[in-house]
């Protein structure tokens, strides 16, 4: 029953950013006029920076491939701010897209896409997370499975405000796995916001090869310039 009421919810938001954003738009950032699909004017999206290289996260001689869309800068920083925490889906769509973009120019083959999890509590207050929402985007697009697996416990810090090393010890058990025998041997596509010291995407891909995951390949909107 729960699931049907969320599913209608979302299904109403689309349909009502469906209505606001026909025709002619305005950007989504200045609220300049765009002819663009995306909803972002072309002065918003040339100062959107792109990340050109793929780059590796590691602990303990462990290495995990990473893929970034942006670095995070003012206008990318915008959209994920509205999608997290304003329930604005239209930045939403815009970003998953850039997303897509990237995969589909990558030599990148997975099996399934995953996302980094919330905690019950957090999830409660949001009301949806937003790496689901991204990974259900690509799943839609791809025709690739998504699963969810991955618990984020209780009792852990907030990343703001910690310092590299603290990040990564606030991470070390943070993560609980569910068992699922369709991971076993397969690839992954293991999908967050934004990557900083790479902790927390760092120890979800651990606890995914734990459980017998062959390859998880790291997908993220933006790098962090830390």
């Amino acid at each position: 029953m729960g699931k049907r009421i969320i599913k209608y919810i979302k299904n109403i938001f689309y349909c009502l950013a469906a209505l606001i954003y026909s025709g002619d738009e305005q950007c989504v950032i200045c609220k300049g006029y765009s002819e663009e699909s995306d909803a972002l004017c072309s002065i918003c999206r040339k100062k959107l920076r792109r990340c050109m290289d793929n780059f590796y996260i590691g602990h303990d001689e462990e290495l995990y491939q990473v893929r970034s869309v942006f670095y995070y800068s003012s206008i990318v920083k915008e959209l994920i701010i509205r999608l997290k925490y304003k329930n604005d889906f239209i930045c939403g769509e815009i970003l998953a897209e850039y997303m897509l973009q990237l995969v589909k120019k990558s030599d990148l083959q997975f099996d399934l896409i995953s996302y980094v999890p919330m905690t019950k509590k957090g999830l409660k207050n949001r009301g949806y997370n937003q790496g689901e929402y991204l990974a259900n985007y690509l799943s839609k697009s791809l025709d690739i499975p998504v699963v969810s697996s991955l618990i984020k416990t209780e009792n852990v810090k907030d990343q703001i405000g910690l310092s590299g090393e603290e990040r990564w010890d606030n991470m070390k058990e943070c993560f609980e796995i569910k068992e699922n025998e369709l991971m076993k041997n397969k690839n992954i596509l293991l999908v967050d916001d934004v990557i900083t010291t790479g902790a927390t995407a760092f120890h979800c891909a651990r606890r995914l090869k734990e459980n017998g995951v062959n390859n998880i390949f790291i997908l993220t909107i933006a790098k962090s310039n830390v």
